[in-house]
């Protein structure tokens, strides 16, 4: 792995074979009474968002098991164990701010990594720079944290504005080129965003936003928006909301025959949960991601993004996704930045973050003055024979986008 002060490439042993591609368990890895590099994370383990939490707990953890089981992290010389404790803020904000301040006050962690919610990092980032202590976050894109122009939270993935920039400028590159576009948007905090982002980056691409509908988080029904939108007759149908709301969506925009050469979420509508229920009807749905074992990613520091998810599906059982693929990426950049910094000194390590420059199986990772990652990837899937494939952008694609879809009665 490497970190880049100015344009000379400072090369390091973080473990010494970061770019191997062996397993888990290594020839040099630390005893288990090796100094620990202590860093603390407020996850929700348990109850409404715990799905995405014990995405980003797997990611962590095998972060940590994979650098200590190759040497640990070394700091001016001496290997340490990495220690990554974790707390359960039961999905609730104020919860997670609790123990934020309990990992602070009575752990003594002097090194962050970010919660699993955006809410929550907005939060805990708040916290975090009145501590001044680095953190290194994955799940927090909204421009409400970056805006804040903290110096001591950063952010690995793309920020919210560009997550469906990609979704715009493919359907732009296509002979067929689209005119027009309707929004459908969740209304809590973050979908509001994305939906606002959205129609501001259509408008600004010289597209005509007809229609713009609001739905609430959670709900059973947006036939009505979804007819709205039908009204306007729409090239693009594009959807800032969840999981559970991209199926739904799905179904209602088939029985109601909405027309459209695109339909695209915010979510990546192409794991078993979305394919699976919708069967045929999920062909041709396009989503966006924050990282695929599928993209051609240039990855010059760890592991490739095929050797990640083989090695996570050999020890969680399950394949990673983009929560924890981002939570084992900001793991990587945290220790990266302790070891250019040759100690666990806050004011060092967050010094060494603004340096930054790696080439993950996440995608690049370098931060600009407010603690965000412009330069990250996002990449577009889209089902194609009820399978993902990613389409854009083009260096990373695996298979060209099926664009327009045909008309429902057709698939």
């Amino acid at each position: 792995m490497a970190v880049r002060a100015g344009n000379r490439p400072v090369w390091f042993a973080l473990i010494g074979l970061l770019a191997s591609s062996c397993g888990l368990v290594g020839t040099d890895a630390l005893p288990g009474d090796a100094d620990p590099l202590s860093v603390g994370a407020a996850l929700s383990l348990t109850g409404s968002l715990s799905q995405d939490g014990q995405l980003l707990k797997e990611g962590y953890l095998f972060c940590q098991e994979w650098l200590n089981n190759h040497g640990g992290v070394a700091l001016n010389g001496h290997p340490y164990r990495l220690d990554i404790r974790m707390m359960d803020d039961e999905s609730r904000v104020s919860l997670s701010a609790g123990d934020l301040e309990q990992l602070i006050s009575q752990n003594h962690v002097k090194l962050l990594l970010g919660p699993s919610a955006n809410s929550t990092t907005a939060r805990d980032a708040a916290i975090a720079e009145q501590h001044q202590l680095p953190m290194v976050q994955s799940d927090g894109p909204s421009a409400a944290i970056f805006n804040n122009h903290y110096r001591y939270v950063f952010g690995v993935g793309a920020p919210a504005r560009r997550q469906m920039e990609g979704v715009i400028d493919m359907a732009l590159n296509q002979d067929v080129k689209p005119q027009s576009v309707a929004i459908l948007a969740a209304n809590d905090t973050l979908s509001t965003e994305l939906g606002g982002e959205m129609r501001d980056y259509a408008t600004s691409r010289g597209l005509s936003v007809v229609y713009f509908g609001a739905y609430p988080s959670g709900t059973n029904d947006v036939r009505s928006q979804l007819a709205g939108a039908a009204a306007a007759n729409p090239d693009l149908l594009l959807e800032a909301g969840h999981s559970d709301e991209s199926v739904l969506t799905m179904q209602q925009a088939g029985q109601l025959n909405v027309p459209a050469r695109l339909i695209a979420f915010t979510q990546e509508p192409t794991g078993a949960d979305f394919v699976k229920p919708l069967g045929k009807i999920a062909n041709y749905a396009v989503g966006t991601t924050q990282w695929s074992p599928l993209a051609k990613v240039p990855t010059t520091d760890f592991l490739t993004g095929q050797d990640y998810a083989n090695q996570y599906l050999s020890r969680f059982g399950h394949a990673p996704d983009q929560h924890s693929a981002g939570a084992t990426a900001a793991c990587l950049t945290l220790a990266a930045a302790a070891h250019q910094a040759g100690s666990a000194d806050p004011a060092k390590v967050r010094d060494a973050l603004t340096r930054v420059d790696l080439h993950t199986f996440f995608g690049e990772i370098r931060f600009d003055d407010q603690g965000a990652n412009p330069s990250k990837a996002v990449y577009v899937e889209q089902v194609q024979s009820g399978k993902p494939v990613v389409v854009w952008p083009p260096e990373a694609a695996g298979a060209l986008p099926r664009y327009p879809i045909p008309a429902w009665d057709k698939r």
